[in-house]
């Protein structure tokens, strides 16, 4: 962050200096005590599990030059302090100032149950050939992220590519508040989060929420190919929509699909405003075509060359723990345990089955956040895992061992494993794998199976 004064922080939060100078500079926002670094302003942010004023000695030790609190505190010698109502929104409106004070600065809100961060991640680095991009990193795509990823511009960037995550209606409205995006994408809209929301139709009105809050003269790329994001196109108030997909009756489509020698590689026919060309991918995965349509398209409207568009596709490097492929001696291991749900399970499914040379084995953990339906969906997946032909599966966890029970139908009972926890799973594998197998590591987030990844490779 460009260096702000107490006092513009105070103009900006609506808060009140209870203590210290107004002059003082702040260049640097933290949330987290632990991370936080000399002359930091902390923020004492108030979550579900914890309150980070129980965290301002920690901060003021570590060398907190400025708090925010929504509280009287203790004085402390050379401390500045601002006192507001709600940290939370301290935050945010913080954020939102320091997005607008760079009126020339362009921001992509992209949003999706499935392929937003890989979407995000594509765009980025295809713009960054030409451009100076800032992206959210990580998980910094919600309502504490997001404004951190915000804070984070130095000033120089031309570009932000911000993720939009959202567990319930209402959240992805207040993110596009704060960031005023001006390109808006939705990726797709399937069975996330319905623990919350409980149907589809509402992911789509809280995943509609992005196009809703984008300007007139604002650009919104959706999904053709899902019915929900066609969808919404009748909540956009402006007039330029791009449409992506696989079939014709897209703005900008993919055919002629093809694999290499190993499956590990993509090259697709790119049909584009009465242009036609040729792409190469460095990730497997048919539905990489999708999120690569709309990166591409959004690289066109900034103008950039075809030929660097094509250059940088086959040297793709964005976050790990997604579809990351890591060859071990004579075995192949598909690290893709960042996060699980089931379209984005059936997506890996398919990428195990294509880049298999002889034995298939899934390892599949807990999909979180499903709600009422959580396990009629585990169930499909192991279904589906039979009907790909899958050689070996071992489920990690109570959810998961309802895909066990949908793939027993049709698969040998001596080729499943139940297990409740990573280790469990490794113990298993590390005597299992043989030349040439290749091996799927996937749950949801708090599964932590990126464990099983580290022992394997380790």
């Amino acid at each position: 962050m460009e260096e702000l004064s107490i006092k513009k922080i105070r103009e900006a939060v609506g808060g009140k200096i209870v203590q210290g100078n107004p002059e003082a500079k702040i260049k640097n926002v933290c949330i987290d005590s632990r991370i936080l670094k000399e002359e930091d302003l902390f923020i004492a942010i108030i979550g579900e599990r914890f309150d980070g004023h129980s965290f301002i000695e920690e901060a003021v030790n570590k060398g907190a030059k400025a708090v925010i609190v929504d509280r009287s505190i203790k004085p402390y010698p050379n401390l500045s302090i601002i006192r507001v109502k709600d940290t939370t929104k301290a935050l945010q409106d913080l954020a939102h100032f320091n997005r607008m004070r760079y009126k020339n600065l362009k921001v992509i809100g992209v949003t999706g149950s499935v392929g937003k961060t890989t979407t995000k991640d594509m765009l980025a680095w295809v713009l960054k050939q030409k451009y100076k991009v800032l992206k959210s990193e990580g998980n910094y795509n919600n309502q504490y992220g997001l404004p951190l990823s915000l804070l984070s511009l130095k000033g120089d960037e031309d570009i932000a590519v911000l993720e939009m995550a959202m567990s319930n209606i209402g959240e992805i409205k207040e993110l596009a508040e704060i960031a005023k995006p001006e390109i808006g994408v939705v990726t797709n809209v399937g069975q996330a989060h319905l623990k919350n929301l409980d149907n589809v139709a509402n992911v789509a009105e809280a995943k509609k929420e992005l196009i809703e809050g984008l300007p007139e003269k604002g650009l919104a790329v959706l999904n053709y190919d899902n019915y929900h994001v066609r969808k919404m196109d009748s909540a956009f108030k402006g007039k330029k929509i791009i449409y992506y997909g696989l079939k014709s009756k897209a703005d900008i489509y993919a055919s002629n699909i093809q694999h290499d020698n190993q499956n590990k590689n993509l090259k697709f026919d790119l049909f584009y405003n009465g242009e036609q060309k040729s792409i190469v991918i460095n990730k497997p995965g048919e539905h990489n075509i999708y999120n690569a349509l709309a990166a591409i398209s959004i690289a066109r409207e900034f103008n950039v060359d075809w030929e660097l568009i094509q250059e940088s596709f086959k040297n793709l490097d964005f976050s790990s723990l997604r579809l990351d492929i890591r060859e071990k001696e004579d075995f192949t291991v598909i690290n893709d345990s960042y996060n699980a749900n089931p379209l984005s399970m059936k997506a890996a499914i398919d990428v195990l089955k294509d880049i298999s040379s002889k034995r298939s084995i899934a390892v599949l953990g807990d999909m979180l956040e499903l709600g009422p339906k959580k396990e009629e969906a585990h169930y499909k997946v192991g279904k589906y895992l039979t009907e790909k032909n899958i050689d070996i599966l071992i489920t990690v966890g109570e959810l998961a061992e309802i895909i066990a029970n949908g793939a027993e139908e049709n698969m040998d009972e001596e080729k499943i494993y139940r297990v409740k926890n990573n280790k469990m799973a490794y113990d298993i594998l590390k005597d299992m794998i043989k030349s040439d197998d290749c091996i799927l590591i996937k749950g949801s987030r708090k599964m932590k199976m990126e464990e099983i990844v580290d022992w394997i490779l380790d």
